[in-house]
């Protein structure tokens, strides 16, 4: 979510986007767990933000080649960090002052301006609202990943998943509380790491490892979600944890060189996911009873109307927001390029 301006060539891209934030919004309408074991969530459901995920470390990736960026120095360099900083943190900001709004208006709340900016760094309010700090996080995070992928290739990708799994082993150590852990990008390094993966190497992968990662990751879900098994080392959020993950891994290769993924609607979707991701926070969070649950009985009409309200509202954002961040870019662009000297390749 959040990347604009991609390639033609990644359609399929947009179309995966589409796809997993009408996951999300279907994913955050009331479900029991029982209801979603049934309806299979954790095998399509549930993998919406991992996909998200996979396909931000695929697209960065290219955006890197594209750029020809190979150093920090250039990876670092002010404005393209101020670039993906705001293209993330002004829809955010609109959306953020909405939720105080509301809190200030009809819940009547008033807080101080410590806790307004605490609220601000832990993403706000509703579900989802760990994704604006995540994405802070990766955007300084991923030139680790992308070079350490660039240099070792399928050994870097086994390296990032070594981090990733002791970052579950201190979580388990140090008794890392559920809010703390939801907050910090460690939790997804594996799949951006394999986003970026699958960038670098196009088509070479090894069918054999697809194979045993898809098996590996089927069995821990199976085991998990239907048969009662108790992680011993993944406290929190054990449904969508880096074990899980190995499933939706081989299956993303599959639909990123799928060229037949396009659909105009599906693309808008994906296109403006970021926006209905915001817009569904403030909604679920908020208004949900107002307009849906406290109106309707029915649960297929209660989903039905989220997205009747999410999806358009988010697409409107998206294209009045679009403007708003491109001028200010603009604008930032401008100042940055007068005090600070161009990295010449």
């Amino acid at each position: 979510m959040g990347y604009k301006g991609i390639d033609e060539r990644y359609r399929s891209v947009d179309f995966i986007k589409g796809i997993c934030i009408l996951f999300i919004i279907i994913t955050h309408h009331s479900w029991s767990k029982a209801e979603m074991s049934k309806y299979l969530f954790p095998f399509w459901i549930d993998m919406a933000v991992p996909l998200f995920m996979i396909i931000s470390g695929f697209v960065y990736s290219e955006s890197y080649k594209k750029h020809n960026i190979t150093s920090f120095e250039e990876a670092y360099a002010i404005s393209n960090v101020l670039n993906k900083v705001m293209r993330y943190t002004i829809p955010f900001t609109i959306v953020f002052g909405v939720e105080i709004v509301t809190l200030i208006i009809r819940y009547k709340v008033n807080s101080s301006a410590s806790q307004m900016i605490c609220y601000f760094l832990t993403g706000g309010f509703g579900p989802g609202s760990y994704y604006y700090p995540v994405m802070m996080q990766f955007i300084f995070f991923f030139p680790v990943i992308f070079f350490i992928i660039r240099r070792y290739r399928f050994n870097g990708l086994i390296i990032c998943g070594s981090m990733n799994f002791v970052y579950e082993l201190l979580h388990k150590a140090y008794g890392m509380n559920e809010e703390c852990y939801r907050l910090l990008l460690f939790r997804y390094i594996l799949v951006i790491a394999f986003g970026c993966y699958l960038s670098i190497k196009k088509n070479k992968y090894s069918k054999k490892v697809c194979v045993i990662s898809m098996l590996a990751g089927i069995t821990y879900i199976v085991l998990y979600r239907y048969l009662g098994y108790t992680p011993l080392l993944t406290i929190h959020w054990t449904g969508t944890s880096f074990w899980a993950c190995l499933y939706i891994m081989p299956i993303s290769i599959m639909i990123l060189r799928n060229e037949k993924l396009k659909c105009k609607v599906v693309e808008l979707l994906g296109k403006a996911s970021y926006n209905i991701f915001l817009v569904q926070m403030v909604y679920y969070n908020d208004w949900g009873g107002v307009f849906s649950y406290d109106v309707f009985e029915n649960r297929a009409i209660q989903l039905l109307i989220n997205m009747i309200i999410c999806l358009p509202s988010g697409i409107l954002f998206y294209y009045i927001e679009t403007l708003i961040t491109k001028s200010a870019i603009h604008e930032v662009q401008i100042i940055i390029s007068k005090i600070t000297p161009k990295i010449t390749k």
